[in-house]
């Protein structure tokens, strides 16, 4: 029974210009061994046999010829995943073999040939695709395999053509062929091959590769996935961001230029600025060197001046004391010869004898004078002394006998006092010494906290450790690893006495010993040393029950056992007194009192036994020793210090008693005799009184001769006060000739007015009294020159290092103008031609072209790379929206529809992109002269890079993948109300006739969108293939699918098992039957009516009753 066919494929609803699929020709593929032609009706054709006989084989046939990397037998993996290669279909390997070593599961296990070829036809024209694939022998590796790809735009091309010509000559036989043929071409690259397949479908790379996949697919896990790995084509922007980026860098090479520039401009720059300040430092010391240079001319000038002006008030000032002089002279005259008269009138009255006894009494006056002073020094001395202070020959006798007995006394006091004195010095200055010893060794103590062995051993240790390179703690000394009990403290100093030497002894590691032994003996070590090989005891040494060794701690310490066996050597029995001591050899009391072998006793009382302790783990009974020994080291030096100063002061006051009586014993009595020079005095002035009684006449001639004397000589000094007053005078006058004559000589010619005009400017006029100051005002005025001259040599000193340092950095800077020139003073004119050169010319040009460049950067590189990206969204955004009018127009479900949503996504790496192009366009608004613009471009461009160069990442897909700023979704609506009923992401939930049905209706939408042409409604190619075909639909279900292909102008070839028979009958033509019967497949193309013909054929058959 037939069902009604409805012709869903009519000519009339496919588009003209699209190409179908009409035949598939196999040669050698996979299990179809030999020639093989599947003919398609272009009214619909079905692909059926029986599970594994090979239908999908002739799909995967098909994509072999249509993609690159073709997924094969996908129906079996729900469209996901390949399971087989092209070497399997050309050897038609069949199963994973067995373990018998034959190759029965391979039908074409040596040299073989394999070739596929497919026709595509639009009812006017026609085109054949090829490939043919040869191994010469029994390889399986994919490297064996030779190819080669044939396109033909002739219908009059076929496969048996192309066998021949292949087996007659091979490759080049058909390449040559294909070159003799116009419109036939054969490659062996299949993807120049697969390029002009896309070339002539106008179709993108992806369209073939959804074409495989959609073959077998079920279901949808992404639309997301589809659409952008399998519909969309790859307009990404990764290559033409990264030549943006390029292009950037040409830009920011332009910008280093421009920044170099301006760097070369900044570094020339302080040269100009410097260099004006250096020509005006030279132009001013130029100055000051010539107003130095007339300094001595002018001042020659003006000192000329107010000399001659001296020199005129000098000569009147002479004219006038001449004429004072002869007054003054004409007076002393007439004086002089009235004071010869009364002067001889005087000595005739007697006047002789009274001039001679003035003259007595003033000598006597003078010895009464001296005798008054030793006289008042001696009573002072015999007051001191406790004598008699008489001033008298015999009480000056008793007091020097008296003198002579004490001296003699005294002296020997003295050296007494002397060697008491030295005594105490030398005892004082070994205390403060011991003081300066107790203290030092305090100081090492402290710096060794953790020993109480003296300092000096410890620095022997600290230097030994270092030549043998170990750390000091493995060279201990015997008492820093013991230390008394607590409880047995009383036996202390007993027990460091029995221990003795040792406790200075140092342990050594036994690999160290001979090194501590060659150093030791080379050197002169200024102490006792004691070592010891520290080697480890064979057993655990014994000690006596009894010994000290029991009363010790021992530290934890590396030379412990070996410290065990020293003590326990030297070990020796405590006992309570001297008679147990007796009786015991190697014994020793608490007190320090030991014994030997018998009959042999000692105790070291050379030092107490409180004193010199070293054993113990820390240094505070070390420490607290030293600080009371210190302690009364120090009291001790004080007392003897006080000592000291009282023999001090003793001997000083011997000294001076010495020196008292010394000085008695060097007096004479007649440097002492006042009383007699007082009295030869009085005799001298009676006389002289009587002789000038007022009422003598004597008396009253002096008195005249006296006041004329007196007259005289107060003419006489005004008479010399005049002459001295002249002659200063006439020196003065004379002074002032010479320094005339003198600055008219070094005036010489004079100033120039220039000169003349310079020095008024600069140079301070004398005052009129200043003529005696000219030298010291001109060296002022040359010291102040020097110190301006001297600055301005020092400035530039300065400005000539600084501008070398400034040139020698400008070359630094400098890319080649001033490659030859040097950083010399001379060479400065060439840096400012550069700076000139660089601020008229180079500058102007450069940032010219940095900002024609930045703007074209900006405009046409990163704006229109990313608006070329934001277009083809848009496209894609159109041509969905295209898809959506036909998803319309066909029913999902009764009075349903599907839509496609793309959903815009805008990725953090895009809003970091859009807020820079944001940025980019408010900096280049900036007045800055691009920097601005640039560092913005910069940002940009840094993005797009850093986006190129990670273009697998999410982000930088999102920025520069059309794709991936959209997001793809499906949504089911209301026919009447356009109301969104659900959305979905894929085909996932619900039954597998659901998901059968999205997935068919979402493929059906991308396959239209990727084979279709730009600008076109309608695919050229038109065949897809859906394998598996309506497994789990309805026949309502498969209707809806079947005629939203139709409305996508897309003509479908169903692979379905034989169970899906009838479906397809109502919607195909013909049949394809595939047959497999061990490695070995068969086709046949029959359209239904002969099938159904033979099937009653062979149903009569079955019933007949054999004759």
């Amino acid at each position: 029974m037939s069902l009604p066919q409805t012709d869903l494929f009519a000519a009339d609803i496919l588009p003209p210009t699209a190409y179908i699929l009409t035949h598939l020709d196999l040669y050698n593929w996979g299990p179809f061994g030999g020639r093989h032609c599947a003919e398609i009706d272009p009214k619909g054709t079905a692909i059926i046999g029986p599970t594994g006989s090979g239908k999908t084989t002739l799909v995967d046939a098909l994509m072999t010829l249509l993609t690159h990397q073709p997924r094969y037998n996908l129906a079996s993996t729900g469209g996901h995943e390949s399971d087989r290669d092209l070497i399997s279909y050309i050897r038609g390997v069949s199963g994973a073999g067995n373990n018998t070593g034959d190759n029965s599961h391979i039908a074409r296990a040596g040299k073989t040939v394999t070739a596929v070829s497919a026709r595509f036809s639009n009812g006017n024209n026609a085109i054949r695709i090829g490939a043919l694939f040869w191994i010469d022998g029994s390889s399986s590796a994919a490297s064996d395999l030779k190819r080669l790809w044939l396109f033909s735009e002739r219908d009059d091309q076929s496969l048996d053509n192309w066998l021949a010509i292949h087996h007659e000559g091979g490759a080049r036989e058909l390449k040559q062929h294909a070159g003799d043929n116009p419109g036939l071409q054969a490659n062996d690259s299949k993807k120049a091959y697969l390029a002009q397949v896309r070339r002539f479908f106008e179709v993108g790379e992806n369209a073939f590769t959804l074409l495989n996949r959609a073959a077998g697919l079920k279901q949808l896990n992404s639309i997301d996935e589809i659409f952008r790995e399998l519909v969309l084509d790859d307009h990404s922007a990764f290559d033409r961001a990264a030549e943006v980026a390029s292009e950037f860098d040409d830009l920011a090479a332009i910008h280093s230029e421009l920044e170099t520039a301006r760097k070369q401009h900044q570094s020339l720059l302080p040269i100009a600025e410097t260099y004006e300040k250096h020509q005006s430092a030279t132009r001013e010391l130029d100055q000051q060197l010539l107003l130095k240079d007339i300094l001595p001319i002018w001042f020659a000038q003006t000192g000329y001046e107010l000399w001659s002006t001296r020199k005129q008030d000098l000569e009147r000032q002479l004219d006038k004391g001449r004429e004072t002089l002869e007054s003054l002279s004409s007076n002393v005259k007439q004086l002089n010869s009235k004071a010869d008269t009364l002067k001889d009138i005087y000595l005739q009255a007697g006047g002789a004898s009274i001039e001679q006894l003035k003259e007595q009494i003033s000598q006597q006056k003078r010895w009464v004078g001296e005798r008054g002073r030793h006289a008042r020094d001696y009573q002072t001395l015999t007051g001191k002394l406790d004598l008699d202070s008489t001033l008298s020959s015999e009480a000056l006798a008793r007091n020097r006998q008296l003198g002579e007995s004490k001296l003699a006394e005294l002296s020997e006091l003295a050296d007494t006092q002397d060697e008491f004195l030295l005594d105490l010095r030398f005892r004082h200055g070994k205390l403060n010494e011991t003081l300066t010893e107790i203290t030092e060794e305090i100081d090492r103590i402290k710096a060794r906290p953790g020993s109480n062995i003296d300092g000096r051993y410890q620095e022997f240790r600290s230097e030994l450790a270092q030549d043998l390179n170990l750390d000091e703690s493995i060279l201990p000394f015997v008492a820093e690893l013991v230390e008394v009990k607590a409880e047995e403290r009383d036996w202390r100093g007993a027990i460091e006495r029995a221990i003795g030497g040792h406790r200075l002894r140092l342990l050594v590691p036994p690999a160290a010993m001979q090194s501590a032994l060659d150093r030791v003996n080379s050197r002169d070590n200024r102490l006792h040393v004691r070592l010891l090989e520290a080697q480890a005891p064979q057993a655990t040494a014994q000690f006596m029950k009894d010994g000290f060794t029991r009363k010790l701690n021992f530290k934890d310490h590396p030379h412990r056992e070996a410290l065990k066996q020293l003590l326990a050597e030297i070990d020796r029995h405590c006992v309570d007194s001297p008679e147990t001591l007796r009786q015991t050899p190697h014994g020793m009391t608490q007190q320090g009192l030991m014994s030997g072998k018998k009959g042999y006793f000692e105790k070291r009382d050379n030092q107490r036994l409180d004193k010199g302790w070293m054993t113990g783990f820390n240094n505070r009974d070390r420490l607290s020793a030293l600080n009371n020994e210190l302690s009364e080291t120090r009291k001790k030096a004080d007392a003897l210090g006080r000592q000291l100063e009282s023999a001090r002061r003793n001997l000083r006051d011997t000294n001076d008693q010495i020196r008292l009586y010394e000085l008695l014993g060097e007096t004479e009595f007649r440097t002492i005799n006042l009383p007699s020079a007082q009295r030869e005095l009085d005799a001298l002035q009676s006389r002289l009184e009587a002789l000038t009684a007022p009422d003598s006449d004597v008396e009253k001639a002096r008195g005249e001769f006296e006041a004329v004397r007196q007259q005289l000589e107060e003419g006489r000094q005004q008479l010399s006060n005049q002459e001295t007053a002249l002659a200063l005078l006439k020196e003065k006058r004379n002074q002032a000739t010479d320094r005339c004559t003198e600055l008219l000589d070094r005036l010489g010619d004079g100033l120039t007015d220039d000169q003349q005009s310079l020095a008024t400017r600069h140079f301070r006029t004398p005052k009129a009294d200043q003529y005696e100051r000219l030298e010291a005002l001109e060296r002022d005025q040359r010291e102040q020159l020097d110190k301006v001259i001297g600055k301005l040599g020092k400035q530039i000193q300065s400005f000539e290092l600084s501008l070398t340092q400034l040139m020698e950095k400008a070359l630094t800077i400098d890319t080649g103008a001033l490659i030859e020139t040097g950083s010399n003073i001379q060479d400065i004119p060439e840096y400012l031609e550069r700076l000139r050169v660089l601020e008229e010319e180079a500058l102007p040009q450069k940032l010219e072209r940095f900002l024609s460049y930045l703007n074209q950067s900006s405009d046409q590189g990163v704006t229109q790379l990313l608006a070329q990206i934001q277009n083809q969204v848009a496209i894609i955004e159109e041509r969905i929206a295209d898809l959506n009018a036909t998803l319309r127009r066909v029913d999902f479900h009764p009075g349903r529809y599907l839509r496609l949503e793309p959903r815009r996504v805008t990725h953090e790496s895009l809003r970091r992109l859009e807020r820079a192009q944001r940025q980019l366009r408010a900096d280049a608004l900036k007045g800055d002269q691009g920097e601005s613009h640039f560092k913005a471009l910069q940002n940009m461009v840094a993005l797009l890079r850093d986006a190129a160069d990670n273009k697998r990442t999410v982000g930088a897909r999102a920025l520069l993948d059309p794709r991936y700023r959209l997001q793809f979704e499906v949504s089911v609506l209301e026919r009447e109300s356009g109301s969104v009923i659900e959305t979905r992401t894929g085909s996932q939930g619900g039954s597998g006739g659901e998901k059968e049905i999205i997935a068919s209706y979402i493929l059906t939408a991308s396959l239209s969108y990727a084979l279709c042409p730009d600008g076109a409604t309608q695919p050229l190619f038109g065949t897809i293939l859906l394998d598996e075909a309506f497994s789990k639909s309805s026949h309502a279900v498969a209707g809806r699918i079947i005629s939203a292909l139709n409305e996508f102008g897309l003509h479908p070839l169903f692979v379905t098992p034989n169970k899906e028979m009838r479906l397809l009958r109502a919607h195909t033509r013909s049949a394809i039957l595939v047959h497999r019967k061990d490695l070995r497949a068969t086709l046949t193309s029959l359209s239904w009516e002969e099938l159904e013909a033979h099937a009653e054929k062979m149903t009569r058959k079955a019933h007949e009753i054999p004759g």
